[in-house]
């Protein structure tokens, strides 16, 4: 087994500023366009057991490539917007979430969920 504890300091996790969200990821202090988040978590191949039993994460999974990561971080807690401060970018076999303009320290983060996320949570 492996056990996960991120504890990166620019970031934390509070009530999100959108309605019915839950909780999101938040900005602990001012970060600079460009800074990245390393999404840490758990391949899984679409449509194999291992996505099958895993179910109940998947309105948390993301697309890399041609696989699925279940998020164990503060990735998992970027919640969607159309008018994002974050994209996904891989670089090589790691994914990030990496901000696309200046976000100031308490500032939630966004990504734009995939066309068949949105359209599964009912989101614009």
């Amino acid at each position: 087994m492996v056990v996960v504890n991120e504890t990166d300091g620019r970031f934390y996790v509070g009530p999100s500023t959108v309605p019915g969200a839950g909780r999101g990821l938040f900005a602990k202090v001012p970060l600079a366009a460009g800074e990245k988040l390393e999404v840490i978590g758990v391949l899984v191949e679409p449509d194999s057991t291992s996505d099958i039993c895993t179910a109940f994460a998947n309105e948390h999974k993301l697309r890399f490539g041609k696989v699925l990561i279940i998020p164990v971080g503060f990735g998992g807690m970027v919640n969607h917007s159309v008018q994002p401060n974050m994209e996904k970018h891989a670089e090589g076999t790691t994914l990030y979430l990496r901000t696309t303009r200046p976000v100031g320290a308490g500032e939630e983060l966004f990504f734009t969920y995939s066309d068949y996320a949105r359209e599964r949570f009912g989101l614009g």
